[in-house]
């Protein structure tokens, strides 16, 4: 066998190749295309295993690599360096480490999906930030009204039909009025781009297995299913549901020390896009809900709105996990009011 680090950056990626008693057999920078990497790939003994860290970037040189006959595998980075943290850290040095720890099966290897569902992830995680940036651009508005103290009528929404006549025809002082009108076409774009994204990634997702379920679930519907189900793709890599629950960073951290412990926040381990998915579901469940409007109603008897909410979360990531394990549809447990 060949163990292969692969460091990999925009332009360029320091390789190393070891042979199975360590001795390194070749190592340079190459190029990021395909011909730069069969070259370096030919002539190495057979077969071939490499590492790459996940990153921004990973995915192109992993599908290349796994094309060209390379066994890949993705590393988590952050454990990768609590392994081997280095004080003299170079890319050549990077890449040998890489390979000697694929030698001696001690990459933290993180979960590839298969080059379709990443696909279908990316149209999803586009169409959320495009929200985000239309989020944004709306508070901006506000705060452009706000400045020159306009007194805006009673509308249920500043930005439907009936606002939105109210923002063209109003007049504010130059430079705000340039500005507001620059603003409104750039809201005006953003909402259609979130349309035509929405329905690539619908479209994509259509005939996903898991998403008649989640779908299902208080507070998830056309676009939560979807991006919670990809996210997750095969619940069978996780053992029960608290795994599942701890990889959405949704269980709070555990402190011990002396005999005595005590629980901290969430922080901002896991996966942030799950998270925020079973976040946002859970809020519109505790409106949907009388289960999970009694389970938040509890909890914030004797917790603030944030906690409650975030066990709101966990419960519904558990019902989840079991929904996709057993494929099946979610049914409302009758509620206890006493």
């Amino acid at each position: 066998m060949t163990y292969i680090g692969f460091d990999h950056h925009k332009k360029w990626t320091q390789a190393a190749a070891i042979d199975d008693q360590a001795k390194i057999i070749r190592e340079m920078r190459v190029l990021n295309d395909r011909n730069s990497l069969k070259g370096f790939l030919k002539g190495l003994p057979k077969p071939l295993m490499g590492v790459v860290e996940a990153g921004p970037t990973w995915g192109w040189i992993y599908d290349t690599l796994s094309e060209l006959g390379v066994k890949m595998i993705v590393a988590n980075p952050n454990a990768v360096r609590a392994i081997a943290e280095a004080k003299i850290k170079t890319d050549k040095i990077d890449a040998r480490m890489l390979a000697a720890l694929l030698r001696v099966g001690l990459i933290p290897e993180v979960y590839v999906p298969s080059e379709e569902i990443r696909a279908q992830k990316m149209l999803w995680r586009e169409r959320i930030w495009l929200v985000r940036m239309y989020v944004r651009l709306k508070n901006r508005i506000h705060r452009l009204l706000n400045h020159y103290h306009v007194e805006v009528p009673e509308f249920s929404d500043l930005f439907g039909s009936a606002g939105r006549r109210f923002l063209e025809e109003l007049e504010l002082p130059d430079p705000g009025n340039r500005i507001l009108k620059a603003q409104l076409k750039l809201l005006e774009s953003y909402r259609s781009q979130i349309q035509e994204v929405q329905r690539w990634a619908v479209q994509a997702t259509r005939n996903h297995p898991y998403r008649v379920y989640l779908e299902s679930l208080p507070g998830f519907g056309k676009v939560f299913a979807p991006i919670v189900a990809l996210e997750i793709d095969d619940p069978k890599r996780f053992a029960n549901p608290g795994k599942l629950a701890s990889y959405c960073g949704l269980v709070p951290s555990l402190y011990s020390s002396g005999g005595k412990s005590w629980q901290g926040g969430i922080g901002r381990e896991g996966n942030h896009w799950l998270k925020w998915a079973f976040i946002e579901a859970a809020w519109a469940a505790i409106r949907a809900s009388a289960y999970f409007r009694v389970l938040y109603q509890r909890l914030r008897e004797r917790k603030t709105a944030q906690v409650a909410i975030v066990a709101c979360a966990r419960r519904l990531c558990e019902i989840a996990y079991h929904l996709m394990k057993e494929r099946r549809c979610y049914q409302e447990r009758q509620v206890s009011y006493g």
